[in-house]
């Protein structure tokens, strides 16, 4: 249908209202060949009269729309029956789509003439929008709808959890009141004085013990634990200062063991042995505080105080006949006439007789802390073959040999009485802890800047742990024990501090059973 067409001479009017109506209209034959179209659907989608009349209606749909066209629409109106609102997109110029709504029925334009397909085209763009529109509403209504309902779950969850965590919460202070009282307990109960103090030198923790350390330290005051007033004093018994409190040094995160003070006033002082670990915070790491503990060893160094006054008077009272003894063995040797074989027993007797004298003065130096050196020149290997020679009895009642690995002549500056009793009592050890009989080497060496004496047997060893307090005075080993072997405990302890006085080092290595090895490194000095 067209401007002026011949079937309707009559329809002026009725083709000016056709082509001006607000929605379009499309006049198709039974196959979808579009016979007619008015302005306003052309105007809409922009599209030609020459194209769109003659085409076929589904080459104005996309894919999609045409097979829902062919299966519906085309069916109904074959039907005899007519379709309403079918949502389809118009194809129209540069391919733009335009929604829109098809309702059509067919019917024929005159007697006789063929039937045709009326289609009215809506514009559904408007409608289309408020459709979406409305499907965003209710699409956000529903997430509402779905959030409150999760809110008013997560709030229920919260409340029990909530609930939970008040009950856990009750628990925990009544567990953490009962630890409290079970930590002040065990606190209260150690007879060693503790404390948590933070950086203000500040108790957050303390036993009664701490408090009545504290108040004995500060007789006449309370400072508040801070250390302003307190009676400290230093091994010496000296007054410290105030920085080198054991308090103010803990608060400043200094870690120390066995720090000795005495506290409180004069004629009135106790011993404390103070040792304080820093705290951390568990996760930044840092500084928080330290804990701080002091054990009373005030009976402890009175006892060692009298076995020191006991050590020198008796070593001192021992010294006095060894001197005469080892004077009138001198006088003896001075005599010309003296058989040769009288005259070696006689060494042998006089070189013990020193060596005794050491060995009591060296309890006398143990009480006192004297050990002076009188250092001169001496050859080494020569001192290694008098103590071969002093022990050669013993090793021989023990069944023990001994070989050497040391050259003719060894010259180096040490003190030979202190150097020849650490040979004495490294050679005396080895064979008493060979009761069964074995083996002994000595090997001495010089190496740069070094002298380096070695004593190994293949005698009853030490454990591990032996091994870690070998060098204590009176120390001796289980195995020793129960083998009762003699001995005082003092050999090792008393060669250790004869090494280092001498700038040098001792070590140990043995096993159960396998023997012992003693390395000592002297400095080298001509």
């Amino acid at each position: 249908m067209g401007h002026g067409d011949p079937r309707h001479p009559s329809s002026t009017n009725f083709e000016a209202l056709f082509h001006q109506a607000p929605a379009g209209y499309l006049v198709t034959q039974t196959d979808g060949t579009i016979l007619g179209v008015n302005d306003t659907f052309l105007t809409w989608t922009g599209l030609k009269r020459d194209v769109v009349q003659g085409a076929s209606l589904l080459d104005l749909f996309p894919v999609g729309d045409r097979i829902v066209y062919a299966a519906y629409a085309q069916h109904r109106l074959a039907a005899g029956r007519s379709f309403s609102e079918l949502a389809v997109d118009i194809v129209g110029h540069n391919e733009h789509r335009h929604p829109a709504l098809l309702s059509a029925t067919r019917s024929t334009l005159g007697s006789g003439e063929p039937a045709v397909d009326r289609i009215i085209v809506f514009d559904a763009a408007q409608r289309r929008g408020y459709e979406r529109k409305l499907e965003v509403a209710l699409r956000r209504a529903e997430e509402a709808e779905i959030a409150r309902t999760k809110a008013e779950a997560e709030t229920t969850a919260q409340r029990n959890i909530l609930a939970e965590t008040a009950h856990e919460l009750c628990m925990a202070l009544r567990q953490s009141r009962r630890n409290e009282s079970l930590l002040n307990t065990v606190l209260n109960t150690v007879d060693v004085g503790i404390a948590v103090v933070d950086t203000e030198a500040n108790a957050i923790v303390n036993n009664l013990r701490y408090q009545r350390d504290l108040e004995h330290a500060t007789p006449n005051e309370s400072d508040g634990g801070t250390g302003s007033g307190l009676l400290v004093y230093g091994p010496d018994r000296t007054p410290l200062g105030y920085r080198e409190i054991p308090l103010l040094r803990a608060a400043r995160g200094e870690s120390f063991s066995d720090s000795l003070i005495w506290i409180g006033p004069p004629g009135d002082q106790r011993a404390l042995s103070v040792s304080a670990r820093p705290v951390s915070e568990s996760e930044s790491d840092d500084f928080a505080g330290s804990v701080i503990a002091y054990g009373d060893v005030t009976q402890l160094i009175d006892a060692a105080a009298a076995k020191d006054d006991f050590l020198a008077n008796v070593s001192h009272e021992l010294r006095t006949p060894m001197t005469s003894i080892v004077g009138y063995l001198d006088l003896v040797l001075d005599e010309p006439d003296l058989p040769h074989h009288i005259v070696a027993p006689l060494k042998v007797t006089l070189r013990n007789s020193e060596r005794l004298l050491q060995l009591v003065s060296d309890l006398l130096s143990t009480a006192t802390s004297d050990n002076v050196l009188a250092l001169q020149s001496v050859d080494l290997a020569e001192l290694i073959r008098d103590s071969i020679c002093s022990a050669a009895s013993r090793a021989a009642s023990n069944d023990v040999t001994i070989t050497t690995d040391i050259p003719s002549t060894l010259p180096v500056v040490l003190d030979p009485l202190r150097i020849g009793q650490v040979l004495d009592n490294l050679l005396s050890n080895a064979i008493k802890f060979s009761p069964g009989g074995g083996h002994i080497t000595i090997a001495a060496q010089h190496t740069t800047g070094h002298v380096t004496v070695e004593v190994s047997d293949t005698g009853i060893g030490m454990t591990p742990e032996e091994l870690q307090v070998a060098f204590t005075k009176f120390f001796r080993s289980g195995s020793v024990i129960k083998a009762a072997i003699p001995g005082a405990g003092l050999g090792l302890a008393i060669t250790k501090n004869i090494v280092e006085a001498h700038h040098g080092t001792i070590a140990l290595a043995s096993e159960p059973g396998r023997g012992t090895t003693v390395t000592i490194i002297l400095p080298f000095r001509k």
